[in-house]
C-alpha cells in the first residue's frame, strides 16, 4: 500500500517538474481561442505572421463590394429623374468685336422638328444602332466596358466620350448639361438606368434621334435629313441613313462638303454601320454591296450672316472647335458671349478698299474678265498674332467659304523673302550670304546643283530654263535689285545654292504650314509653287515686322458663359529668327516699295502709305492669281486676288481684269493692300524698321545660332557654287513661255513667277488645325484653313 502511494506521489511530482518550475495545465486555464484579425497571426511563424489569410482577404473584398453595392442602392434611390424641359432651352452665342460691346451678329434659332417613330424608316433606326450602340435593345442603358474607357479617358485629362450608350446619350441631351465632369457622368449613369425601366426603347431611341446633333445647326434627324439631304426623313435611304448615323460620332468634322480631307475616315464610318447592319440580319449583304457613298448637298448660309459677319462668325467658331475651348454640340445649344481680336474700323476698311479699289471698277455685265473675282484679305498684328481683320468674299450668304484662310492659291514670288531669310540665316556652300552678294540675272541660265549637274525638269529630262519677267537679262546682279525687280533666276540660284529644305525650313519657320500642297524642298521652291493661304502669308511676313518674333494668329480675346469666364489656349511668341536676320529682310523688303533713285521696285504703289513699308508682290503662271503681302512694324497685311469658275472651282486668268492686259501684283492688289493700310493705320505713329544691330540685345537671342551676318564687300561677279542638290528634284506639271517648266508670264509690276497651276480640280480642306489629318501646326492652337470656293 505505502509502495502504492509513493509511486503515485512521485508521479505527481514528475509531472510537475516537467515545467520547469512553471504552472501546471490546471493552473494555466484554457486553451487561447484565435480572433479573426490577430497580428502578428496566432501560432504563425516568420512573414507569414504578418500577412492576412485567404480567408480575411476574401472577407474584405466581399465587404468592400458591399459597401460599393449599398452606395449604388442609394445613389439610384437618391438620383430624380429632372424635368425633360429643364435644359432642353437654346440661346444664342453673341459674337463682338474687339471692344467687346459693338456686336458683329449672333446664331439665330435652333433649327428643331421632332418626329415619331413611324415617320422614321427602321433602316435609318438601324443604322443609328448599328454605328452607336448594338447591343441597345438587350442593355440595360448603360456600358461597363464603355464606362470603364470613358473613365480611363477621364483620369488622363480627355474628354468625357466614347463609354454612352444611345441611352445615356438621350439623357445628357435631354435631361443634363454637355460639362465634361466626373458629377455629369455620375448623375448620366444613374439616370439612365432609371430610365431604361420606366420607357420603352423605342420611345429613347425617338428621344435620342430628335435631340441629337447632326451639325450644321440641325437638332434632330428630321432637320438633319433636310440639311443635309433636303428631304424628310421619311424619304431617306438606306446609304443616306448611315450617314447621319455617322455624323453622330463627329458632327463637327464629318461634313464631308465643308472637311473634304476628311472623306476616307467618313466613309470608314459609313461602312462600319453597314456592316453592322449586315451583322445584324437588318440588310441583306447583296444589298450593302450595291451601296454607294451618298454625298450631302451644300450648306444654306443662314441670312443672319450677311456680308462679313459670317466669315468672321465662322472662323472663329472653329476656332473654339479646334482648340478644345468649347465642344460643338455645346456651342451650338449657345449662351456664350465671344470677344473676338477683329477690329470694326479695321474690318470696315478691308471692305472698303476692297469695294473701292476693285469691285467698282469692274464691269462684269461687259467684260467676261470681270467675273468670278475673288479676294482674300488677312491682317495680323505681329509680335502678338491678333487677327485684326479678315476680308472672306462679298457676301457669306451668297458665298460661304473663305478666301482668306483657303490654301489653293500659289504664293508667287511673295515666296521669295523666306528664300533671302533663309540664305541670311544659313549661309551658302561657301559662307555667308548678303544683301550685297551678286548673282547672274540673265534669263533662262541653267541652275546648277551641288554635284555640278544642272536642275532637269522631270518630266522632259532637259535643263530647267527658267525666264526672268519679260525674258530679261540683268547680268551679275545684287539680292537687294534682284528682289526689287523679282529676278526669278537669281533667287532659283539662291535657293540651290542654300538648299532649299533649309527654304522650306524657313518658310515654315516664319508661319507656313508644313502640310502645304506642293512644299517640296526642291529649288523651283523659290518661285511660290506652294498655296498658302492669304491669313498664312499675313502672319509669314508679321514674324520679320516683329524682327524675327513668331506668334501664331488667334480670333479671340474672351469667352464667357454665364459671366463665368472659359480658359482659351495660351500665346507664347517664339524668336524663331535672330534679329540681325529679320532686320537685313526688313532692309531689303523695304526696296521693294521704295528704291531711290530708281523708283522701280514692283510695290511701288505701297509708297502712298507714307510711311516705312516693306513687302512683296507676287504674280503666277497663266495671270491665275496676283499678291502683295507687306508690313509696317505694326501691322502685317496679306492681299490675294483671284478668279474661279463657280462649278468646276478650276482658276480662271486674270488677264483682261478692268478692261486692261496682265494683272500683276503691283497693281490692284497693292492698290486695295494701300487703300486698307491708309484706315487701318490711321492714328499710328510713322515707325522706322530698326537696322541690323541696332536696338539689338545679344541677350535676347543667346539661345539662337549665330547669325549669318551680310558681308561688307561685294561677292565676285560670278554666280557662286551651289549647295546639296535636292534628293528628287521633281518639276511642275507645265511649261510656262520662255522654256520647259516656264518661269512666269511677266509681272512688270510685280514678277514672281509659279510654274504649276494649283490642283482647282478637289476643293481645299477647311480642316482645323489639332483636330484630324492635322490642321495644327507645331502645336499650336492656329486657326482652320481652306474652303472651296
Amino acid at each position: 500500500m505505502e509502495a502504492r502511494q509513493a509511486a503515485r506521489s512521485g508521479g505527481r511530482r514528475a509531472a510537475n517538474g516537467s515545467a520547469s518550475g512553471g504552472r501546471s495545465r490546471a493552473e494555466a486555464g484554457p486553451p487561447r481561442k484565435k480572433r479573426f484579425i490577430d497580428y502578428p497571426r496566432y501560432g504563425k511563424t516568420g512573414v507569414r505572421r504578418w500577412l492576412p489569410s485567404f480567408k480575411q482577404i476574401l472577407a474584405m473584398i466581399l465587404f468592400f463590394l458591399a459597401s460599393i453595392m449599398g452606395l449604388a442602392a442609394l445613389a439610384y434611390a437618391m438620383v430624380k429623374v429632372p424635368d425633360p424641359n429643364a435644359n432642353t432651352t437654346y440661346q444664342s452665342n453673341i459674337y463682338y468685336y474687339a471692344d467687346g460691346k459693338t456686336e458683329i451678329g449672333r446664331t439665330g434659332q435652333v433649327n428643331r422638328q421632332n418626329v415619331t417613330v413611324d415617320q422614321i424608316p427602321k433602316h435609318v433606326q438601324r443604322a443609328v444602332i448599328a454605328a452607336e450602340n448594338r447591343s441597345f435593345y438587350s442593355d440595360s442603358g448603360v456600358s461597363p466596358k464603355g464606362l470603364l474607357r470613358a473613365g480611363v479617358t477621364m483620369v488622363k485629362g480627355g474628354d468625357t466620350q466614347g463609354g454612352s450608350t444611345i441611352t445615356q446619350q438621350y439623357v445628357k441631351n435631354t435631361y443634363l448639361t454637355q460639362e465634361r465632369t466626373f458629377k455629369r457622368k455620375f448623375s448620366e449613369i444613374f439616370i439612365a438606368l432609371k430610365v431604361d425601366r420606366q420607357m420603352r426603347k423605342d420611345d429613347i431611341l425617338v428621344g435620342y434621334l430628335n435631340t441629337a446633333f447632326y451639325g450644321r445647326n440641325a437638332y434632330g434627324i428630321q432637320a438633319a435629313a433636310q440639311a443635309y439631304y433636303g428631304k424628310n426623313v421619311g424619304e431617306l435611304n438606306v446609304a443616306e441613313g448611315a450617314y447621319l448615323a455617322t455624323l453622330l460620332n463627329a458632327p463637327g468634322i464629318y461634313d464631308v462638303i465643308e472637311f473634304p480631307r476628311q472623306l476616307e475616315n467618313v466613309k470608314g464610318r459609313w461602312n462600319y454601320a453597314l456592316d453592322g447592319m449586315v451583322k445584324e440580319g437588318w440588310l441583306p449583304k447583296s444589298e450593302r454591296e450595291a451601296l454607294q457613298f451618298p454625298m450631302p448637298i451644300k450648306p444654306k448660309p443662314a441670312a443672319n450672316k450677311a456680308g462679313q459677319a459670317g466669315y468672321l462668325m465662322k472662323v472663329t467658331d472653329q476656332y473654339l472647335k479646334a482648340n478644345k475651348v468649347i465642344p460643338e454640340a455645346e456651342l451650338a445649344r449657345g449662351g456664350f458671349k465671344i470677344v473676338t481680336t477683329f477690329d470694326k474700323a479695321k474690318q470696315d476698311a478691308a471692305v472698303a478698299a476692297v469695294q473701292t479699289q476693285l469691285t467698282d471698277t469692274l464691269k462684269p455685265e461687259k467684260n467676261s474678265a470681270d467675273k468670278y473675282v475673288r479676294t482674300g484679305l488677312a491682317s495680323v498684328v505681329p509680335g502678338d498674332g491678333a487677327v485684326v481683320a479678315l476680308y472672306g468674299g462679298k457676301d457669306f450668304v451668297q458665298q460661304e467659304f473663305n478666301d482668306a484662310i483657303r490654301q489653293d492659291i500659289q504664293a508667287g514670288s511673295t515666296f521669295k523673302l523666306f528664300v533671302l531669310a533663309a540664305a541670311l540665316r544659313e549661309g551658302g556652300k561657301d559662307g555667308p550670304i548678303g544683301p550685297e552678294s551678286i548673282y547672274n540675272g540673265d534669263s533662262k541660265i541653267p541652275i546648277k546643283l551641288p554635284n555640278g549637274s544642272n536642275y532637269k525638269n522631270s518630266k522632259t529630262n532637259s535643263d530647267y530654263l527658267a525666264p526672268n519677267e519679260g525674258d530679261q537679262d540683268y547680268g551679275p546682279v545684287t539680292i537687294t535689285r534682284a528682289m526689287e525687280k523679282s529676278v526669278n533666276t537669281v533667287f532659283l540660284q539662291l535657293a540651290a545654292n542654300v538648299g532649299a529644305d533649309k527654304v522650306k525650313k524657313a518658310a515654315i519657320d516664319a508661319g507656313l504650314p508644313e502640310n502645304l500642297d506642293d512644299f517640296a524642298p526642291e529649288p523651283v521652291i523659290a518661285l511660290g509653287v506652294t498655296p498658302p493661304s492669304a491669313l498664312d502669308m499675313a502672319e509669314a511676313y508679321a514674324t520679320f515686322a516683329a524682327r524675327g518674333l513668331h506668334a501664331d494668329p488667334y480670333y479671340i480675346k474672351e469667352v464667357t458663359y454665364n459671366g463665368s469666364k472659359r480658359d482659351l489656349p495660351k500665346h507664347e511668341p517664339k524668336q524663331l529668327f535672330d534679329k540681325n536676320v529679320a532686320d537685313t529682310v526688313n532692309q531689303v523688303m523695304m526696296r521693294v516699295v521704295d528704291n531711290p533713285p530708281n523708283n522701280d521696285g514692283t510695290g511701288r504703289e505701297a509708297k502712298k502709305l507714307n510711311r516705312p513699308v516693306a513687302g512683296k508682290t507676287g504674280t503666277t503662271d497663266e495671270n491665275k492669281s496676283a499678291w502683295f503681302v507687306g508690313y509696317t512694324p505694326q501691322l502685317a497685311t496679306s492681299v490675294a486676288l483671284f478668279r474661279e469658275d463657280p462649278n468646276t472651282h478650276d482658276r480662271l486668268s486674270l488677264e483682261g481684269l478692268g478692261g486692261g492686259g496682265s494683272v500683276h501684283g503691283g497693281a490692284m492688289p497693292t492698290l486695295v493692300w494701300t487703300e486698307y493700310m491708309k484706315k487701318a493705320m490711321d492714328g499710328m505713329p510713322s515707325t522706322d524698321f530698326a537696322k541690323p544691330g541696332e536696338k539689338y540685345d545679344k541677350k535676347d537671342n543667346a539661345t539662337l545660332p549665330p547669325t549669318t551676318a551680310p558681308p561688307t564687300t561685294r561677292a565676285p561677279s560670278s554666280p557662286p557654287p551651289t549647295s546639296a542638290p535636292p534628293t528628287s528634284p521633281a518639276a511642275p506639271t507645265t511649261s510656262a513661255p520662255g522654256g520647259p517648266q516656264g518661269g512666269g508670264t511677266g509681272d512688270p509690276g510685280g514678277g514672281g513667277h509659279t510654274t504649276k497651276p494649283p490642283n482647282t480640280t478637289k476643293p481645299p480642306s477647311t480642316d482645323p488645325p489639332g483636330g484630324p489629318q492635322g490642321t495644327t501646326r507645331g502645336g499650336s492652337s492656329g486657326f482652320i484653313i481652306g474652303g472651296r470656293g
